[in-house]
């Protein structure tokens, strides 16, 4: 690490504690009118940890009759900025080119990398514009 990296990694862990709140309201504020909505796992919380929704990820169920990819560019359409859950590593290009994994499988990381999607979660982001992603994930899966 260089001297100049360093200092900006410094400098974010003095700012760590206020971003972490955010994140964690920015959660809450798409949590609440995400519940309960069929065929969408949210985040969740254990007793044991506590979650600082670097990215706030949602996965969808099979009954909501949509991958990720499909459900994304409908989100797209209405402008907003979707991003697909990373690939798993045995599915990563340049491992699979190395002949890594050949073989075999890895059926939970697929179907999550499938399935799953992360909602803007810029800490610039406004309440009202946290209201319209949630607006526009039920006008799609409702």
């Amino acid at each position: 690490m260089t001297n100049l990296q360093a200092a900006v990694g410094l400098g974010q862990v003095e700012r760590m504690e206020p971003i972490v709140a955010r994140k964690r309201w920015m959660a809450a504020v798409y949590t609440e009118p995400l519940k309960g909505i069929p065929g969408l796992k949210l985040p969740i919380e254990r007793p044991w940890a506590r979650n600082v929704y670097w990215m706030y990820a949602v996965e969808l169920e099979q009954a909501a009759g949509l991958n990720a990819s499909h459900f994304a560019q409908k989100l797209q359409e209405r402008e907003d900025q979707i991003r697909l859950f990373f690939i798993g590593m045995h599915a990563q290009p340049v491992l699979r080119d190395r002949g890594l994994f050949e073989g075999e499988e890895y059926l939970v990381a697929d179907k999550i990398s499938r399935q799953g999607l992360y909602l803007p979660s810029g800490i610039a982001l406004s309440e009202s514009q946290l209201d319209q992603v949630c607006e526009a994930v039920r006008k799609v899966l409702t």
